[in-house]
């Protein structure tokens, strides 16, 4: 308790109750929505967090509790109907073999020390064979739309992204994203 509130009570006779001046303040929390810096944003959407309702299908939060996701593209294309699952599936592949070679052992203090496995190029193998799994799957991509499904795919970005399908030309991006997609597909399904 603190002085202040003791100092007021001592003048009370006993037994008193004391009552709140006023009506709490229930601010609302600023959520954590990660590093603020303008690189840090760039494709982050604000989203509520909370149950979604079986029977409506909306998401319940009654705190407003909301967080921040990456806008995935291809996750965006799938829901809008643009590509199918078998599309979306095959995106997705490929996406997680290019982010397999994003990832890399921690750079932290384990760079200083000795490595004393038994097996000091064990690390390097495993890059080498991310890198060789995605060259695998990117092999299976026509060379005329390897920008369209990097960029939709790995990059995130929207059909848009790309010059030559801006403005009036944002169709033909589409038209051309769904039939790439289409034979990027089938080619997955035959290596499997």
């Amino acid at each position: 308790m603190s002085k202040t509130k003791r100092a007021k009570r001592k003048n009370l006779p006993p037994n008193t109750k004391v009552q709140a001046r006023g009506d709490v303040s229930l601010a609302t929390p600023r959520w954590d929505h990660g590093a603020t810096g303008p690189a840090n944003r760039i494709g982050l959407v604000v989203e509520e967090r909370g149950d979604v309702d079986p029977d409506t299908g909306k998401v319940r939060n009654p705190n407003g509790v909301t967080g921040v996701s990456r806008y995935d593209m291809l996750k965006v294309y799938h829901k809008r109907g643009l590509l199918s699952d078998r599309h979306y599936t095959a995106g997705e592949a490929l996406r997680n073999a290019w982010e397999a070679t994003l990832r890399s052992k921690g750079a932290g203090m384990a760079g200083d020390r000795v490595d004393s496995t038994s097996k000091p190029d064990a690390t390097i193998d495993i890059h080498v064979d991310r890198i060789s799994k995605l060259a695998s799957i990117t092999r299976l991509i026509p060379a005329t739309d390897r920008e369209i499904i990097m960029a939709v795919a790995c990059e995130e970005r929207p059909v848009s992204h790309l010059s030559q399908y801006r403005g009036l030309n944002h169709a033909k991006g589409v038209d051309h994203m769904k039939a790439a997609f289409e034979r990027f597909a089938d080619k997955m399904e035959r290596r499997a």
